[in-house]
C-alpha cells in the first residue's frame, strides 16, 4: 500500500523553541494581538445575541424604578426639566442623556455599595 506523505504546514519553522522571556509587566505581543481581537469578536457576539434584548431590557428596568428615584437620577444627572423627562420612555432620551443617566446610577450604585451598617 503506498502511502502519501502528508502535505507539510506552510507554516512549520522547525522543532518547538523556548519562547523567549519578555519581563513583567509587559504584555507579549503575540497574546495581545489576540486579546484584542477575541474581545472584538466577543462583543459582535453580544450586540448579535442581545442587541435588541439588551434595549427591551433597559426600557423595562426604566419603567421599574420608583417615580421619585427616577426624579432624583434625572435631576442628579443634570436634567433642565425632570418633570417632562419622567414621561418619557428609555429610548426617547437622547444618547449623552441616557450617558448621563448610566454614570450617575453607577456612581450612587458604587457609593451605596459601601453601606452595610444602615442596611441592616
Amino acid at each position: 500500500m503506498d502511502r502519501e506523505e502528508p502535505p507539510e504546514h506552510h507554516e512549520f519553522h522547525g522543532p518547538r523553541q523556548q519562547a523567549t522571556r519578555i519581563p513583567d509587566g509587559k504584555p507579549n505581543p503575540f497574546y495581545a494581538r489576540h486579546a484584542a481581537k477575541l474581545a472584538k469578536l466577543r462583543e459582535e457576539c453580544a450586540v448579535i445575541a442581545f442587541g435588541q434584548r439588551r434595549a427591551l431590557l433597559e426600557e423595562a428596568e426604566w419603567r421599574g424604578l420608583p417615580i421619585m428615584l427616577r426624579f432624583f437620577v434625572l435631576t442628579e444627572a443634570g436634567m433642565a426639566d425632570p418633570d417632562d423627562a419622567l414621561r418619557r420612555g428609555w429610548r426617547e432620551y437622547p444618547d449623552a442623556e441616557r450617558s448621563a443617566i448610566r454614570a450617575t446610577l453607577r456612581a450612587w450604585i458604587r457609593e451605596l455599595d459601601a453601606l452595610s451598617a444602615l442596611t441592616l
